[in-house]
């Protein structure tokens, strides 16, 4: 048990470590992040009530919507338009049409493509970050370091275009001379939820255009301006290749349901992915399903404590505890169970909570639904018998903003 806490905190160590080196400053980033603020916010006024497809960002024709809200201050940042059905059909056939023409292309010309998308991202990362936390909380560190690690799935999945065409297989019957050849579905929906809009979309996206797909992003509705933001970095590809149609459920089920989408990629909720899983079944269309966890965390006597405590509150705490692999469970030997308590309240009570622009080690929940969503959880459990060890309200002086209190 040691050794599995102690190498996931390393792995933890590693990946912070190598991305610091890439924002060496992080106080210089937060103050550069701040001086912008106009101009963010001025972006997020000009994508109001937009929609992304075929090549261009055009106002959507939808008659629901919904406020784009800082998490931070409640103030509103703009208006989502969810994209229409018909809207729908339109971005589906404007990717059948760009597919076509990118699939005609080889895996070597289609890599340099997606290395140019990687090189954007990162040159992007300062706005894309500040975007994202603006739209949805997490401290301004970790959103870059998302806007980071997205560059390096489309390098990867760059080299995979590459190098992954298909093989020769040797023959299981005399005379016989056996090909594997991989060809694309054709057009991929993707839909993803608010906690990381940037690197999930790395991961299925730059998988999907590698293989030669086409696809169509659905972003949650607490990320939609950061996501229309993103769409910068693909408009070098054919048009339409890329598009992004926000949106809420009827926008989803129409993308999942389209004759013309050959594959969908969900990641969400456990009533979501059961709901895409049932409509992808009755004609067979490939799904990809992720739909989070109960993560559990066990602590036995011969772990190392201080790594034990440490990776606790990093698992439990990190992007506000609002991520599929967070730490959700504890288990804990009941000969350690004090020192482990005692030393977790102890660490927690240091973190630092505010407006992700800050300096800060926790932002706000992504929203008032997920803010009322904890305070409920946290009252059955005070009512089954739990005792609160610290903190369970609203921060001092935290009038405004979707804030959870972790000091006293």
């Amino acid at each position: 048990m040691f050794v599995i806490l102690a190498v996931d905190y390393l792995f933890i160590i590693t990946i912070i470590n190598k991305n610091v080196t890439n924002l060496k400053n992080l106080e210089l980033v937060t103050l550069n992040a701040q001086s912008n603020q106009n101009q963010i916010l001025n972006i997020f006024k000009s994508l109001s009530g937009h929609i992304y497809i075929d090549g261009s960002l055009r106002k959507g024709t939808g008659s629901g919507g919904c406020d784009a809200i800082d998490p931070a201050t409640e103030e509103v940042n703009g208006e989502v338009t969810f994209t229409s059905v018909a809207e729908v059909d339109e971005a589906v056939a404007a990717a059948k049409r760009a597919q076509a023409e990118w699939n005609r292309m080889s895996g070597l010309a289609r890599a340099d493509q997606l290395h140019e998308v990687a090189r954007r991202f990162r040159e992007l990362a300062p706005k894309l970050a500040e975007a994202l936390t603006r739209e949805m909380g997490k401290p301004y560190k970790e959103a870059a370091d998302e806007a980071f690690w997205t560059s390096t799935s489309f390098d990867y999945y760059g080299e995979i275009a590459r190098h992954e065409a298909g093989r020769v297989v040797g023959p299981v019957i005399d005379g016989d001379f056996n090909v594997i050849t991989k060809h694309p579905l054709g057009v991929v929906g993707i839909i993803l939820p608010f906690n990381f809009p940037f690197v999930l979309f790395g991961w299925e996206a730059g998988a999907a255009l590698g293989a030669g797909n086409a696809v169509v992003l659905k972003p949650s509705e607490l990320t939609s301006f950061s996501s229309l933001m993103m769409m910068e970095c693909f408009d070098h590809l054919p048009k339409g290749l890329v598009q992004c149609i926000p949106g809420a459920i009827e926008t989803g089920k129409a993308l999942v349901e389209h004759d013309g989408v050959d594959g969908i990629a969900f990641t969400g909720s456990i009533g979501g992915g059961q709901a895409v899983a049932q409509a992808c079944a009755k004609t067979f269309k490939h799904a990809l399903i992720e739909t989070s966890g109960n993560d559990p965390f066990l602590v036995m006597p011969s772990a190392d404590m201080s790594v034990a405590t440490r990776g606790a509150v990093f698992g439990a705490f990190v992007n506000c505890g609002q991520v599929c692999a967070a730490a959700e469970r504890f288990y804990v030997h009941n000969e350690i169970y004090d020192q482990f308590v005692e030393e977790v309240t102890r660490l927690s009570s240091k973190l630092r909570i505010g407006n992700g622009l800050d300096k800060v080690d926790m932002g706000p929940m992504a929203a008032r639904r997920e803010l009322e969503r904890y305070e409920a959880m946290l009252a059955r459990a005070v009512d089954e018998g739990a005792r609160v060890a610290h903190g369970g309200g609203r921060p001092d002086g935290a009038n405004q903003g979707y804030f959870v209190m972790l000091r006293s």
